[in-house]
């Protein structure tokens, strides 16, 4: 696995542990800069709610442009703080935007993102008291 193009769809996360987040990126990549890990972890958590705000907003307007946007920018996030199982929702997401039609679908989508991103934000916040 390169370090510069972060892979996590072979991880099991979630299988045992409950878990959809798999942190040993970050971990990995920045060791012991506790400070850093802590800044990533913040910055994340707040790209990903504002991220979560605009695509709400953007399926209640039925905006395609914004829905297959948003998403695209949400998949290098998830997988930098190994998200897996977000990231197809985030395809499927962008892919099913781009043919600006079934909002059904992406409002389905959208609560799968909103409910799992809620799970790996609480994970990630309990997680990041390792740092402090």
């Amino acid at each position: 696995m390169s370090k510069t193009e972060p892979e996590f769809n072979h991880l099991p996360i979630g299988e045992n542990t409950g878990k959809i987040c798999d942190m040993s990126y970050i971990k990995e990549s920045f060791g012991e800069k506790n400070n850093l890990i802590i800044e990533i972890i913040d910055t994340f958590i707040s790209q990903v709610s504002e991220e979560l705000l605009t695509i709400n907003d953007a399926v209640e307007k039925i905006d395609f442009k914004t829905i297959r946007s948003t998403a695209h920018k949400m998949k290098t996030s998830v997988s930098i703080m190994g998200i897996s199982s977000i990231k197809p929702i985030l395809v499927e997401m962008e892919i099913t935007g781009e043919s600006d039609s079934d909002i059904k679908k992406l409002s389905e989508l959208n609560h799968k993102l909103n409910s799992l991103c809620s799970q790996a934000i609480a994970e990630i916040t309990a997680e990041k008291q390792n740092f402090c």
